[in-house]
């Protein structure tokens, strides 16, 4: 197990760029239903509540006016959609694979 816990705004950070990822590729075709990290893999509730606006959303039209009508406190919802997540390839996988070893109890994140 590493000796060093993640700190949860590296996890918060790295699920958002996921999160981006799958806004930008999802509904274009580039990233399918199955090589998204599951619900569960997200860490915070706030990712969780963004994950399901994207995911269960029809379209990308659709996806975005759920994350503007989201309330998040830990989340700048503007700046999101704003960016761009095409360089954010490798942080779905990321997500999937953290959440994996979280669960094994190889990795902690901090608490607070």
């Amino acid at each position: 197990m590493d000796a060093r816990p993640l700190k949860q705004i590296d996890v918060m950070r790295h699920e958002l760029k996921a999160l981006r990822y799958m806004l930008d590729n999802f509904y274009s075709g580039k990233l399918d239903r199955g090589a998204l990290p599951a619900r569960e893999d997200f860490y915070f509730e706030q990712t969780r509540a963004l994950y399901d606006a994207i995911a269960d959303a029809p379209d990308r039209a659709a996806a975005e006016k759920r994350v503007a009508e989201l309330e998040l406190d830990e989340v700048d919802l503007q700046a999101f959609l704003s960016l761009s997540g095409e360089h954010y390839y490798a942080y779905p996988a990321l997500v999937r694979r953290r959440a994996e070893a979280i669960r094994r109890g190889e990795l902690e994140v901090e608490t607070a």
